[in-house]
């Protein structure tokens, strides 16, 4: 029996063994294997910049946008000008360019009527065709009290306008062809801005026939 008893006291001092150094693991430090802490590197971001993480930058600023109106001739740029003044858009406003060399547009009209008077009853004629846009001219030139019913910038797209006119509206006595401006034209650019200035400007259009009125790039 003595036999018996050494074996079981060691298999117990074994045992004992083992368990003491299954704990010694299991009690080791569970952080020994991650980087070591730093306190000191912390560092706490106020709220602004927390703000410019989280947001999105912002689009850069859309490149300014101003108006341009012409050509016109010396006494009708004039004119013009006098019809801007109600606006009071301010004198470094407007900028005048000068057309360096000779523009053409090509246009449907009617030929010039004797008068005024007369010219409006051909508009009203027109009217009762279906062409309600139509204005009559207005320059000290060979095209006063001609009828003007769209300006283009090629022959083909006046010439195909002509022929709509003629088929679907029956205007028999409307033409198509170049409207040429001389040396020395003149636009303005517009620099202002305000949300009923092109709406202004496209009222005070009708009153100059030929003209154009487009947005362009401001110019420094």
């Amino acid at each position: 029996m003595r036999w018996m008893f050494v074996l079981l006291l060691i298999a117990n001092i074994a045992f004992f063994t083992v368990m003491q150094f299954s704990q010694g693991k299991s009690g080791s430090d569970p952080m020994a294997s991650h980087a070591p802490y730093h306190a000191e590197q912390i560092r706490l971001l106020p709220e602004a910049d927390l703000t410019q993480t989280q947001q999105p930058a912002q689009a850069e600023a859309s490149p300014k946008i101003c108006l341009e109106w012409g050509m016109f001739s010396k006494q009708e740029l004039a004119r013009a000008q006098n019809a801007l003044k109600p606006l009071q858009l301010g004198e470094d406003a407007i900028t005048l360019r000068s057309a360096p060399e000779k523009t053409s547009k090509y246009w449907v009209y009617i030929p010039p009527q004797k008068s005024r008077p007369e010219a409006q009853k051909k508009q009203e004629e027109l009217k009762a065709l279906g062409v309600e846009d139509s204005l009559v001219m207005q320059d000290n030139n060979k095209w006063r009290h001609a009828i003007s019913l769209g300006v283009f910038s090629t022959q083909e797209a006046a010439d195909k306008f002509l022929a709509e006119l003629r088929t679907k509206n029956n205007v028999k006595t409307a033409r198509s062809g170049p409207r040429t401006l001389d040396d020395g034209h003149t636009s303005m650019l517009i620099k202002a801005s305000g949300t009923n200035l092109e709406t202004d400007l496209v009222k005070l259009k009708l009153d100059f026939p030929g003209t154009e009125l487009k947005a362009v790039p401001c110019s420094d």
